[in-house]
């Protein structure tokens, strides 16, 4: 095993780590979110506060990221044991799919837009 792949599973184990401790913090104090959320709130936290550096997970990090297209493949697989049902309900199905990229869509970029426009205060100094 190289050492770039040992690497890569630490970070991985660090990574997988912060998510259970973010599940463990769900559990004991009820939080109404899933588990993995507060993980990944709790990571984005000790990344910006720079308790972790980044340079601890990154790799792993990419090696997810690179990876994630196989998390997925569950999935599919549960919608081709419907497909008998959305063959049924074709139109209604990707009309629901299309309305629901579309409106995704435009509230991004209505909230780019937004975002991009609005004016920035910083240190004192009004910016436009």
């Amino acid at each position: 095993m190289t050492a770039r792949a040992l690497k890569i599973i630490l970070q991985v184990i660090v990574i997988y780590g912060i998510t259970m401790l973010g599940n463990t913090i769900q559990h004991l104090l009820h939080i109404p979110l899933a588990g993995s959320i507060v993980g990944l709130g709790l990571f984005f936290l000790l990344l910006q506060f720079k308790i972790i550096p980044v340079k601890w997970v990154k790799d792993g990090a990419d090696f997810l990221l690179t990876t994630m297209v196989f998390f997925f493949i569950p999935s599919v697989v549960g919608v081709m044991d419907i497909v008998s049902d959305i063959h049924l309900n074709f139109i209604v199905f990707f009309a629901v799919i299309i309305l629901g990229t579309i409106a995704v869509a435009f509230t991004s970029g209505l909230i780019a837009e937004k975002m991009a426009n609005r004016t920035h205060v910083t240190k004192g100094h009004h910016v436009s």
